[in-house]
């Protein structure tokens, strides 16, 4: 299921921190597995079409157990008919550090 979230940028335009919008959790950004926009983004603005992706690896609370911490690749979009950044996991989460 995907989540609000609040993504901070870095100097390449990919994210560096990633903040549930709702929750207030937090992950860091340790690897960009993926990098995507669309080659037709103004066709998608206006539509339910992704325009930007994401997949990281990323540190922090693990999904379905926010007390735990490991390392998990996470899902980053954009959409054309909505505000902000949304989240969700991509894989198993891997053993708490």
């Amino acid at each position: 299921m995907e989540a609000s979230a609040v993504v901070d940028l870095g100097p390449h335009l990919v994210p560096e921190v990633i903040r549930h919008a709702q929750l207030g959790l937090s992950w860091k950004v340790v690897a960009v597995l993926e990098n995507w926009t669309t080659l037709r983004y103004h066709e998608a603005v206006g539509t339910h079409a992704e325009t930007r992706r994401f997949r990281v690896l990323v540190s922090g609370p693990l999904p379905g157990d926010p007390d735990a911490d490991g390392e998990v690749v996470m899902i980053v979009r954009r959409y054309g008919d909505r505000q902000g950044w949304w989240i969700c996991p991509d894989e198993i989460p891997r053993e708490p550090s």
